[in-house]
């Protein structure tokens, strides 16, 4: 059993208390980019849709407040506090984009609403009560105010009879988790990443790369003094995104808030979610490609 699969188990234990394997349910994901949709009337749509609304922000619209009312409530980063939100202060970001509708569905990805049709981003809706769980513990430490930190608690499913996993940084180890699974790669590593400075993700990838196919897309930042652009230059191009996503084998997802950087591992609060799916990683691969 590899390492990986050793660290599901032990979070399955700790789930269910004893050794049953991870939970199984049906549901459905569906995927927007939203460069290419109008996320926000997705998301408009959805909160009226809904009778209880919940959303962890970084970067809100007032838009996203009014809709709100009366369904639930808006935690955000100090930089965009207001009177009407749950607010965080201290010296990381609140840089969750998420949000939870009637305990049953999650809506997450690299997107912030501010944002609107201005660059590539993407937002995976989740239908599962099991990682909807997992996001209103997250939730609910935020009301508590507990930012930063908090119990780990991550959320394991089998949707449909793809795995699902959620975690949240920093006590999930983000970094982690991106390791383990870009490790089980065998055919091909592909990703889109807004900041790239992990040096340790890095290095898998640039190891990776001398057995397998590994192509990576960069936003204009590359010229930052950490970046991993010049590690990775040889098999990368640089082009306009926001996505954090990285695709393995064609067939497993990763994506959330969370940039391959030290501080989005250990200083933010940032959630990641990992999807064993092939049709939803092929959707991901078009965008891939629509950009390579």
């Amino acid at each position: 059993m590899n390492k990986k699969w050793i660290f599901l188990f032990i979070l399955t234990s700790c789930i269910t208390g004893f050794v049953t394997g991870i939970p199984e349910e049906t549901g459905s994901i569906d995927v927007f980019f939203c460069d290419k949709v109008n996320c926000n009337i997705i998301l408009q749509d959805k909160i009226a849709q809904s009778s209880k609304a919940n959303c962890a922000m970084y970067n809100p619209s007032k838009e996203l407040i009014n809709e709100l009312n009366g369904k639930g409530f808006l935690a955000t980063d100090e930089e965009y506090a207001s009177s009407n939100t749950i607010n965080e202060f201290g010296s990381g970001l609140m840089h969750n984009k998420f949000c939870l509708f009637d305990n049953q569905f999650v809506w997450t990805g690299s997107w912030n609403p501010k944002q609107e049709m201005s660059i590539p981003n993407n937002v995976v809706l989740i239908e599962s009560k099991i990682i909807a769980s997992a996001f209103t513990k997250e939730f609910e430490e935020f009301e508590k105010g507990v930012f930063h930190g908090g119990k780990s608690l991550p959320g394991l499913v089998k949707l449909n009879g793809s795995l699902i996993e959620a975690y949240f940084c920093p006590e999930d180890n983000c970094q982690e988790r991106v390791l383990e699974t870009l490790e089980t790669a065998e055919d091909s590593i592909y990703f889109m990443t807004y900041s790239f400075t992990n040096d340790e993700i890095g290095d898998l990838v640039l190891d990776k790369s001398k057995k397998l196919v590994v192509k990576g897309i960069f936003d204009p930042r590359k010229d930052k003094k950490y970046s991993e652009y010049e590690k990775l230059k040889d098999f990368s191009k640089i082009e306009k995104v926001h996505h954090k996503v990285f695709i393995v084998d064609e067939k497993i997802v990763i994506t959330g808030s969370y940039n391959p950087t030290n501080n989005g591992n250990t200083r933010n609060d940032e959630n990641v979610v990992i999807i064993h799916n092939k049709e939803i990683a092929g959707k991901f691969v078009d965008e891939f490609n629509s950009l390579w």
